[in-house]
């Protein structure tokens, strides 16, 4: 059984997909850097949701190194 929240997230990238979205990991890593600074956000929250921010960051440079 999939988690609820990864099924959340199938169901948010079929519908980006219904809407021909052309949004990427750019796009991805910028609303959630901007969300994190708006969110008053605890050590720890910030700590989890940063190694998330760096992961997408990471994947986004080795996509346009390739």
């Amino acid at each position: 059984m999939i988690h609820p929240t990864i099924s959340f997230f199938e169901e948010q990238a079929e519908m980006l997909d219904a809407q021909q979205s052309t949004m990427g990991l750019d796009d991805a890593i910028a609303k959630l850097a901007a969300w994190m600074d708006l969110a008053g956000l605890s050590g720890n929250d910030w700590a989890a949701l940063g190694e998330v921010g760096g992961i997408l960051y990471r994947e986004g440079l080795r996509r346009r190194q390739e």
